[in-house]
């Protein structure tokens, strides 16, 4: 018999998945891809009329599935009073063909974001960081801010926005449930004071610069996932050891590829993956006064990781509705 699908809202997402669980999912993901039997085919990008829409497929053998997730791009929905990206995520078992899961995929592509920033800070960071500081308050900020809190104890979090107004409302939104102080600053206060940087937004100028980041820092660099973004300035990342999540994708299109397509960076920069510091392979902070950047650009098999625990765990809790296709 074909087994129904689960399709699940975004609000199901946000209510009932556990994000602890996925973190613990793409630390996984990111060591078993180094193992090279997971299957990465290229990202797909079609320009259309009124946008763009890009198609990202993943499988993993540790999870013995595959997702394709679709995500649409429209900035002229904003006048239409629309959203202005729409996303799903279909997740398929390779065996049988099968259709899993459909799950809206904006705030799954989030988790997984955030989750990855939080792998970096575990395993790159220092031990005994104190200080939070999140760039950008979007829907990536606020899941940054979630994640990235649960690997360390922090004893404060900085929040920067270009919109105040969203800085605080998110820092009223999340305080009754983080209990770590979250204070709203200007960004060289924010990145002066901190321990760990995580950066969230879709800037084309650097807004992290370079001697605003003290010795010891870890940077976890999660917006620029095409060459025409950038958070930092170039002239910081010299200073930095650098990883990637996959060091080929990230000097086509990470944070690195304007200073490497500048000369300020060489094209051997990237120390290794983080996949490769979690297996051992590549050695990651090597003293204290280090400076770590982590560039995550995000990866097929992340989606499909994320999209594994999200299914595992609604078959657990009974969510969703359960159609059947055939």
């Amino acid at each position: 018999m074909v087994r129904k699908t689960i399709v699940l809202s975004r609000e199901q997402v946000a209510k009932e998945i556990d994000l602890k669980e996925i973190i613990i999912s793409i630390e996984k993901c990111f060591a078993e891809f180094e193992k090279g039997k997971d299957l990465l085919p290229p990202k797909y990008i079609v320009d259309l009329p009124g946008g763009i829409a890009a198609c990202l497929t993943g499988y993993t053998k540790a999870t013995n599935t595959f997702s394709m997730k679709m995500g649409q791009e429209r900035k002229g929905n904003v006048e239409r009073g629309l959203p202005t990206i729409f996303s799903t995520m279909n997740l398929y078992d390779p065996d049988t063909g099968e259709l899993l899961l459909i799950v809206e995929s904006v705030l799954a592509t989030m988790f997984r974001t955030a989750a990855a920033a939080a792998v970096a800070v575990k395993h790159l960071g220092r031990e005994d960081v104190e200080t939070l500081t999140v760039i950008g308050a979007g829907q990536l900020g606020q899941q940054c801010i979630r994640a990235v809190s649960t690997v360390r104890p922090f004893k404060k979090i900085f929040l920067f926005d270009m919109r105040q107004s969203q800085a605080d409302k998110v820092v009223n939104e999340l305080s009754s449930e983080i209990s770590i102080p979250i204070e709203v600053a200007n960004s060289e206060t924010a990145c002066r004071e901190a321990d760990v940087i995580c950066t969230a937004t879709n800037s084309s100028e650097p807004i992290v610069r370079k001697d605003w980041v003290r010795e010891g820092t870890h940077l976890s660099c999660m917006g620029a996932d095409l060459h025409s973004k950038i958070e930092c300035e170039p002239s910081l990342l010299p200073r930095c050891r650098l990883f990637a999540d996959k060091v080929e994708h990230c000097k086509e299109r990470g944070e690195s590829s304007q200073a490497i397509e500048s000369g300020v960076l060489s094209k051997d920069c990237y120390v290794g993956s983080l996949g490769q510091v979690i297996i051992g392979d590549v050695k990651g902070r090597t003293c204290n006064e280090e400076i770590t950047l982590f560039d995550g650009i995000g990866l097929g098999v992340q989606d499909t990781t994320v999209a594994k625990s999200i299914f595992d765990q609604a078959t657990l809790k009974n969510m969703g509705v359960h159609i059947a296709f055939c």
